[in-house]
């Protein structure tokens, strides 16, 4: 577990001192990120569902005891098309129901710790309405550090009707947020890498970032406890992913001070798929108006009639230069290779 004290654990804390008995707000406390201690003790109840988020590669090395998949595919995968954009809602409910999950279930998600794909998932069970949908932040990570149990077995539900009551207040469309760009209540948080927003690391047909007048640059990592995590792991500097916890609540809180928590956020990155971690880390300090931008950069920044700011493009001189240095390259190195 992190050093992050969860709003269950602060809840939990009060009950034992009498101070909710009798108001009826226990099972609100929990907030929608939460811990291993969490998951121990609600997993096994019964109308809980805990979902393994993981493609099958890594399920099969050991899940949590209860856990169901929904493919062998990463969760994230399979609830969006090959472009990354949201299914069908009738297709939605269809894979959701097939795996036994109801709207209705309190719905657990998790996979590697600081993996945005549980998030994903999350974001899109509260698009369908599933009003007591978790994401568990820590995952399998934080589980085995625990040393708790493991299995090769996933829980095998019965077929359930999954019917959808959809929030389209929770999903930014490219229209919507071209209808809002000038609307100062509406706050654009851009959770991509400062060198995408500054359009140095180009990602669509420009690089950039969306034009509105509301607009703050938070890289969704930087709500990790260390968020050169991904980088350091990359270059195998490290070989956990500790680093991946969440910030106590305190530094999230001094990190999002600028989002005005009465007003409504949208959160974009490049497919977005990153930004579903911004938006699960807002729902859980309590903000009310959040959305997740689905098409966000990958889609915008490829309508060059959309406004943009830093705006940059590839530069093919400079491209095609380097592909003929690199095609002369291997030819010389072929040229050395001994004749069979």
């Amino acid at each position: 577990m992190d050093k992050r004290q969860s709003i269950w654990e602060i809840c939990k804390s009060i009950m034992l001192s009498g101070m909710l008995l009798g108001l009826g707000i226990g099972a609100a406390c929990a907030g929608v990120i939460v811990d291993t201690d969490y998951v121990l003790k609600n997993k096994d109840k019964p109308g809980v569902v805990l979902v393994d988020a993981r493609a099958a590669s890594d399920y099969k090395k050991g899940l949590i005891p209860g856990a169901v998949v929904i493919s062998d595919k990463p969760g994230a995968v399979v609830l969006r098309d090959v472009n990354a954009r949201v299914l069908p809602v009738n297709t939605l409910e269809k894979i959701l129901g097939d795996a036994g999950i109801t709207r209705e279930n309190e719905i657990i998600v998790y996979g590697a710790k600081g993996d945005t794909g549980p998030d994903v998932v999350f974001w899109i069970l509260e698009y369908l309405g599933a009003e007591k949908a978790k994401v568990y932040h820590g995952g399998m990570d934080d589980w085995t550090t625990a040393k708790n149990h493991i299995t090769n077995e996933a829980r095998k539900l019965p077929a359930a009707k999954f019917t959808a009551k959809v929030r389209a207040d929770l999903i930014a469309t490219t229209d919507y947020v071209k209808k809002n760009l000038k609307n100062k209540d509406i706050q654009f948080i851009d959770s991509r890498t400062a060198k995408e927003h500054s359009g140095d690391d180009i990602r669509s047909v420009r690089g950039g970032n969306i034009a509105a007048v509301n607009q703050v640059s938070i890289p969704y990592e930087s709500a990790w406890v260390d968020p050169e995590t991904s980088t350091k792991l990359a270059e195998k500097k490290v070989d956990n992913r500790d680093g991946a916890a969440l910030k106590a609540p305190e530094a999230l809180k001094a990190l999002y001070k600028g989002i005005d928590p009465n007003k409504e956020v949208v959160a974009y990155c490049q497919t977005g798929t990153r930004s579903t971690q911004t938006y699960a880390i807002l729902r859980d300090m309590g903000y009310k108006k959040v959305r997740n931008y689905d098409d966000s950069w990958i889609i915008y920044g490829a309508n060059p009639d959309l406004p943009a700011n830093n705006v940059t493009y590839f530069d093919f001189v400079k491209v095609n230069a380097a592909m003929s240095k690199l095609d002369g390259l291997e030819k010389r190195i072929a040229a050395l290779e001994p004749k069979k």
